[in-house]
């Protein structure tokens, strides 16, 4: 029997009943299929990889898949059978009900918990495949499946590089450790911004590079990355990392995210909720169990194993859930994470609180306003109160004839009031030219052609905070000041609460070497503006020093300034600027 005799219908080893093609994978012996069946001995269904007898990834296949068949770790998908019978060898493993990590990046990236949280169990489970002489050595965005439950499955320990005929690690003399360090990386990365480093792959568009071939950082690629992870991620892609040791294996990888996004139960790295997850087929469950019907969720659409085209499996298998041989659509993720500093996410980032509307409060009975009591009372306690007013008023006005005699029989000093203390109206003051004027609020602004929509907000308030100490600053860009030849400019807008007159902004800087722009916000702009040709340009300082005052030509009336940086100091081999504080002035 050829692989292209495999036909639906045809049992192989007496067993395996083949159901429907998946995908194919070309070789330089021939086509690897792969197939679901049905294991008609346990009633439940399988994925089988079927390559002719004599294609040579079969040997090295059949062993990796002897030693995968070791693994102890549940989040592996398990190898079930592996040999040859009857001019073909097929590889038999778990069919899994789920959708790979490259499907569910195909509507956005995770949001920045998941990620770590996601990349954190992988990391983990191929540290312990390591200790017991396992390694992955072909990790890709189809190689982790996020099963219904919320857990995740590792797809094609040892197996997947052999069946793309990859060479062993012992031809390559490549450090295993090593490879599935980066493989691992490029997975954070890609959870963080749906772009593979290495791309494009599993369906993902290559992540951009500077105009020097260097990788861009998840920050720089993706608004709203925080920095803990971006700097995690650099220190396993980069082998001379800027922030930090490199990040070498999956050991150090796992201990790296776990202070940062903490450790979370095997079940339910992603919460199932999140997940659409809808037109599950139930045969295609191992067990034959149906999945739970989550709403919204588009057709699903399994993914082919390394070096299959999504055109044969969109064209052969419409409709299928995850499986042991690749992964399956996995819906929208639209669930986003505000930008923050990863020590600071909390739990609702992982299961975020319902938007239930407060309960509508018991209705008030009207209030009762009793009749006025002197419509009640007697004609007579009328009368004897206007006597009593009477003889007050008359105590009163002897009282009154007493004091104007002595002050005539005893003058005193002069009671005519002075102009002096005449009271006079509140008048409004107007503040005197050079006082400080309040800032209330701000926002780092790195808007387009090059921008990524942020640059450091976490720390804009150390701009304004009063403390010379604490500074915000921007990114460290490479081999060209003028921010790497990315951009044109990043900065800061800062709001002054309402229109005023701003005769000067005083600076202090990062260091020396610095371009800086003041712009303002037109007269009438009620928010700050969204693009930096809606900024008019009234200051400007070539090569700043640490300190500098910028002044309009005349005082300008506005709401918002943009402290516009063009051009960084250097910062060791790279570039990076920054402001310590500013003081607006009238």
């Amino acid at each position: 029997m050829h692989p292209t005799d495999v036909d639906p219908g045809v049992t192989l080893a007496g067993r395996y009943r083949v159901a429907e093609l998946l995908a194919e994978t070309p070789g330089d012996g021939g086509v690897a299929q792969t197939w679901r069946a049905i294991d008609e001995v346990l009633s439940r269904s399988v994925v089988v990889h079927v390559l002719a007898a004599d294609d040579p990834r079969v040997d090295h296949l059949l062993e990796a898949s002897r030693r995968a068949a070791t693994a102890a770790d549940v989040r592996f998908i398990r190898v079930l059978d592996a040999l040859r019978d009857d001019g073909v060898a097929y590889v038999v493993r778990e069919w899994v009900a789920g959708r790979s990590l490259g499907a569910l990046l195909a509507d956005g990236p995770l949001p920045p918990q998941q990620a770590g949280l996601l990349v954190r169990e992988v990391s983990e489970a191929i540290a312990r495949a390591h200790d017991q002489g396992l390694s992955h050595d072909r990790l890709d965005p189809d190689s982790v499946v996020v099963t219904d439950t919320g857990s995740i499955k590792i797809v094609g320990l040892a197996t997947q590089a052999a069946l793309s005929g990859a060479r062993t690690d012992e031809e390559t003399g490549t450090d295993p450790q090593r490879e599935d360090a980066v493989g691992i990386g490029r997975l954070l990365y890609a959870a963080l911004t749906a772009r593979w480093p290495a791309g494009p792959r599993s369906g993902l568009n290559a992540a951009p590079r500077a105009a020097d071939g260097s990788l861009l950082s998840p920050r720089q690629c993706r608004a709203g990355v925080p920095r803990t992870l971006d700097e995690i991620t650099e220190r396993i892609l980069d082998e001379h990392p800027r922030h930090g040791d490199p990040l070498t294996t999956p050991q150090q990888i796992a201990a790296a995210l776990t202070e940062v996004v903490g450790m979370t139960p095997i079940e339910g790295v992603l919460p199932p909720a999140s997940m659409s997850g809808g037109g599950h087929d139930p045969g295609h469950h191992a067990g034959g169990h149906g999945a739970p019907n989550y709403a919204d969720a588009p057709t699903q659409v399994g993914v082919p194993p390394v070096g299959a085209t999504r055109g044969d499996l969109n064209g052969r298998a419409q409709g299928h859930t995850q499986h042991g041989g690749g992964g399956g659509d996995l819906g929208d993720q639209t669930q986003r994470v505000p930008p923050a500093d990863m020590s600071r996410m909390s739990h609702e980032a992982m299961h975020p609180r319902g938007n239930y509307a407060p309960p509508h409060p018991p209705a008030q009975a009207p209030h009762h306003y009793p009749q006025q009591e002197r419509e009640q009372r007697p004609r007579w306690w009328r009368i004897a109160a206007a006597l009593v007013a009477l003889l007050v008023l008359a105590g009163a006005g002897l009282l009154g004839w007493q004091l104007m005699s002595t002050a005539f029989d005893n003058p005193g000093p002069s009671t005519t009031p002075s102009a002096s203390d005449t009271p006079t109206p509140d008048k409004t003051k107007t503040p005197a030219a050079g006082s400080p004027i309040r800032i209330t609020g701000a926002k780092d602004f790195d808007p387009p052609p090059g921008g990524n929509g942020e640059e450091h907000p976490e720390d804009v308030a150390k701009a304004y905070d009063g403390d010379q100490a604490t500074m915000w600053t921007t990114m460290s860009y490479r081999n060209n000041p003028q921010l790497g030849g990315l951009k044109p400019g990043v900065g800061v807008w800062f709001d002054l609460g309402k229109p005023v007159d701003v005769g000067r902004v005083e600076l202090s800087l990062r260091s020396g070497g610095t371009d800086v722009q003041l712009r303002a916000a037109p007269e009438g702009a009620s928010s700050a503006p969204a693009s930096i040709d809606d900024w008019q340009q009234i200051a400007k300082q070539d090569g700043a020093d640490g300190e500098v005052t910028l002044r309009p030509d005349k005082p300008v009336h506005t709401r918002f300034l943009l402290v516009w940086l063009t051009k960084l100091p250097p910062d060791g081999s790279e570039y990076r600027g920054g402001i310590a504080e500013i003081v607006v002035r009238r």
